[in-house]
């Protein structure tokens, strides 16, 4: 966890799901009001069907994309609590996903963004072979 008094490791945030453009949650709209969109990019690793939202398992070996949305972050240390709290973060890394900085491919460039990644046995899980999450 960030303490507030620090500067966050980047203000760059990757997100492949629920929070892209064309999502309507409340969440979704903060994040599009409080960040300016960079661009589409991706980074190695598999990305699987939880439920109505995906999880990303990044994976450096990967040949398979995990496919997404950059944003910088206006102020990532109130945003990005309130976005943890959505992605059911905890703060000793029992939640759901976990927030982790991680290098993300933006056209030719190796930017380093946060991203949840996700936090459980993808034993059961279907993978999204495309790595690209479809609004339904």
């Amino acid at each position: 966890m960030v303490a507030a008094h620090q500067h966050p490791i980047t203000d760059l945030l990757f997100v492949y799901g629920t929070l892209m453009q064309g999502f309507t949650n409340p969440y979704a709209r903060l994040l599009h009001q409080q960040s300016r969109f960079v661009g589409s990019g991706h980074l190695p690793g598999k990305l699987y069907r939880i439920s109505w939202f995906p999880g990303a398992v990044p994976d450096p070996a990967a040949t398979s994309r995990i496919h997404g949305e950059v944003y910088q972050l206006q102020t990532p240390t109130e945003t990005l609590p309130i976005l943890d709290e959505y992605e059911d973060v905890a703060a000793d890394g029992s939640g759901i996903y976990v927030r982790r900085a991680l290098p993300v491919w933006v056209d030719d460039q190796l930017l380093t963004c946060w991203i949840y990644t996700y936090n459980a046995s993808t034993a059961k899980l279907v993978p999204i072979e495309s790595g690209r999450w479809e609004k339904e």
